[in-house]
Formats: structure tokens, sequence, C-alpha cells
């Protein structure tokens, strides 16, 4: 999962108060992005690029990112749901034997191929936090206000 920022800010104030519940904030910074040249690019599992958008898609996965990046720094399971329409993956991270198995599920006439992947532990939160950066560094570019909110700010 990567998402590349804007290629320039907006001049425009958002619409939509900076103090809102973390899912609401999510969904409107992602219509904000959507409105701007960003691309969200998500592949694996035997598809490059998955059919994603950033207004739906990567909305439902910065609202499910914080819980799945402290669960994976923890040692946990975690999971995120791609559940909008035509997508419908669910990946998930689980540990086993010193390693995390991120595995994919569909609810689709595609199947991932392979269903599985191992990695270290580090590479699995490192997978999290770089999409967590590439989020902060597009609001960066397009909302610096917006930027500065947490749980953004220390992304």
């Amino acid at each position: 999962m990567a998402l590349l920022p804007p290629s320039r800010g907006t001049s425009s104030t958002p619409d939509f108060e900076l103090d809102e519940d973390y899912e609401s904030l999510a969904m409107d910074t992602c219509q904000l992005l959507a409105e701007t040249d960003c691309r969200f690019h998500v592949a694996g599992f035997g598809q490059d690029p998955w059919p994603v958008d950033i207004s739906y898609d990567l909305s439902a996965v910065v609202e499910q990112l914080p819980e799945a990046l402290a669960s994976v720094g923890d040692g946990k399971p975690a999971q995120i749901d791609f559940y909008g329409q035509g997508v419908e993956r669910l990946v998930t991270f689980t540990p086993h034997e010193g390693q995390v198995v991120i595995a994919c599920t569909t609810e689709t006439d595609w199947t991932p191929e392979p269903s599985t992947e191992t990695v270290s532990p580090e590479e699995a939160e490192a997978m999290l936090a770089a999409l967590a950066h590439d989020f902060r560094r597009a609001l960066d570019r397009a909302c610096p206000d917006i930027a500065a909110v947490q749980p953004f700010a220390g992304w």
C-alpha cells in the first residue's frame, strides 16, 4: 500500500471541523485528498493494482490504520478490511512462530494468488507505518492545518 501525495497544495480551507470524531475526520480528509491528483496504490496477492480509490477505500483503510498499526506493533493479530463494493477483501496480519502471516480473503470472483505472504514483524509494522507516513505527507501538501491534527501529526 502506498499513497502518492498531491503534486501541489490546495488554497482552500477545509469545510469541516478539525475536532470531529476520528472516523468522520478520516472520511473528510480522504474526500479532500480525492479532489487532488493524489494516488492510492495497493498491490499484492497476484494483482497489481487493486481497484481502489481515495474517497472510499483509502478512507476505510485510514479508519482502521491506528488500531492495526498498534496491534501489529504489539505482536497481536490485526486486520484491514477493504469493504468497498467491488474490492471486498480482508487482509489479516497474524503473528506465527516469530513471523507475521499476511492473508487475503475476498468476497468477489477474484482469487488471491498466493493467498498468504509471510514477513518479519518489523516488515509488517514498517508497511503500515509507511502508509501512515505517506498519508501525513499527502495531508502536509494538501492542507497543513489537517496534518497538524492528531493522530495525523504523529504519523
